[in-house]
């Protein structure tokens, strides 16, 4: 209610994928909303004659690119980060993890629960097991975070 107070409205962000410096990232504020609005009409999600305002959020280095290596340098950083029991990791740039943005957020709340003493979550299992993105096998669901127990 405190992002969107009226209840006849809405919230809908919307993601592009970019190069920093290029044609997108360079679009003025107003000619990227335009596009925005014009696209979720073309797809049927909202007339644009219903978009009452837009903002533009540029996130760089938001979308982690892989090498041959990743998982194995990933694997010696996760392993040194967990002597820090106070250090909480979230999103695509804290974990160096490929997540949609919904999957990104859910570990910064899951993070801030650990922080509040609100539970134990492991926030690296946040996605795991719902693989459906671009390259993998369309599946139903997502992987739902498990509390663990404290050591």
């Amino acid at each position: 209610p405190d992002l969107v107070p009226d209840p006849t409205r809405t919230s809908l962000g919307l993601e592009y994928f970019c190069f920093e410096g290029d044609d997108l990232w360079t679009m003025d504020d107003a000619a990227l909303i335009a596009l925005g609005t014009r696209e979720i009409d073309a797809i049927g999600l909202v007339p644009a004659s219903k978009v009452v305002d837009g903002c533009v959020v540029r996130m760089p280095k938001a979308y982690p690119v892989y090498d041959d290596s990743y998982q194995e340098h990933l694997a010696v950083i996760r392993a040194w980060l967990r002597r820090f029991e106070n250090l909480e990791l979230a999103g695509r740039n804290g974990m160096h993890k490929y997540n949609n943005q919904d999957h990104s957020m859910m570990t910064a709340l899951l993070a801030a629960r650990n922080i509040l003493g609100q539970g134990r979550f492991d926030t690296w299992k946040v996605n795991t097991d719902a693989e459906y993105h671009e390259e993998a096998t369309p599946e139903t669901g997502r992987a739902v975070p498990r509390r663990i127990d404290a050591a």
